[in-house]
């Protein structure tokens, strides 16, 4: 079972708010590639798994906002393949009012990003969400897998201050998106420190060298059963995160560093965040030929090797 746990679709650039817009295009412009968040492209990109988490946007601090009522459908036509994230500002009036009807709404998780909402993660505010979203048993999908603007508050968006959320709601599963980064060790080191602390693979599969020097840590500190599989799509798709995952020990060659291990690489793209996060009921598994030649033990071959 592969279950992309980041994804997001947007219709226009500027729903994400003007600051965002431009960096998404500046980055764009720099890789040659323009991110294609259409519903079209997502359900092409996403036929490389059994199943993802749309997440929806929604950032006072920036002006911008993804309409949930465009993100329904596409998870009621999917079959239980997409399950939908909630985005909730806790800095917004009424927050903690749609933590409390979210399930009865069909969503199977929060998302929030103290960086681009510029909230604090022990504001008072946003503790009323975390202690609703615990009551509800709705997981917390934190971060943004895109370009940071220039307004995002990135001292909010160190993940030790997550810690004293952990603490104080143990029963509450939070999702630290990408690895934390640039903080991979304070968000390696909260998954040494709390059972319900996960990250994931969003972001950071595009840029390898950073990939595997998360991955050496997350080994090396024994928490690398918590990495849960995601792509960030639009900036990445789940094909090419599955693929830079099993390639990651091919930057290791001509080295004498230890490798990461298939099996521990296989576990992270098939991990069951369905049942660990309690998103819902599981779909059927697809059949994907190429996931599971990546995931054997045979020479690896990326994309543009020549034949």
């Amino acid at each position: 079972m592969i279950v992309d746990v980041d994804t997001r679709i947007w219709t226009r650039l500027e729903e994400l708010g003007e600051e965002i817009a431009v960096s998404v295009r500046r980055l764009a412009s720099a890789r040659w590639v323009q991110p294609d968040a259409t519903v079209e492209a997502h359900g092409a990109a996403t036929r490389a798994v059994d199943a993802s988490i749309v997440v929806g946007f929604r950032s006072e601090l920036l002006r911008g906002a993804v309409a949930e009522e465009a993100l329904r459908p596409i998870v009621e036509r999917s079959e239980g393949r997409v399950f939908l994230a909630r985005a909730v500002d806790p800095l917004r009036s009424g927050a903690a009012a749609e933590v409390e009807s979210a399930r009865r709404d069909g969503v199977s998780a929060i998302w929030m990003d103290p960086a681009t909402q510029g909230f604090n993660p022990s504001d008072t505010r946003a503790m009323r969400v975390f202690d609703r979203a615990e009551a509800n048993q709705l997981p917390v999908l934190l971060g943004w897998s895109g370009p940071q603007p220039a307004s995002a508050r990135l001292e909010f968006g160190r993940p030790y201050l997550l810690d004293e959320v952990a603490r104080a709601f143990p029963r509450l599963s939070l999702v630290i998106g990408g690895f934390g980064a640039p903080f991979a060790q304070e968000t390696l080191a909260l998954l040494a420190k709390h059972d319900r602390v996960y990250t994931h693979t969003g972001g950071i599969a595009a840029r390898p060298w950073e990939l595997l020097h998360g991955l050496q840590m997350a080994r090396d500190m024994g928490v690398d059963s918590r990495i849960l599989f995601a792509s960030g799509f639009p900036f990445d798709t789940p094909a090419r995160a599955i693929e830079s995952i099993y390639g990651v020990n091919s930057l290791l060659q001509q080295s004498s560093l230890p490798r990461i291990a298939r099996s521990l690489l296989r576990e992270i793209v098939e991990r069951d965040s369905i049942s660990l996060l309690g998103l819902g009921a599981h779909p059927a598994p697809r059949d994907r030929a190429a996931p599971r030649s990546l995931a054997s033990d045979g020479p690896l071959r990326l994309s543009g090797d020549a034949g």
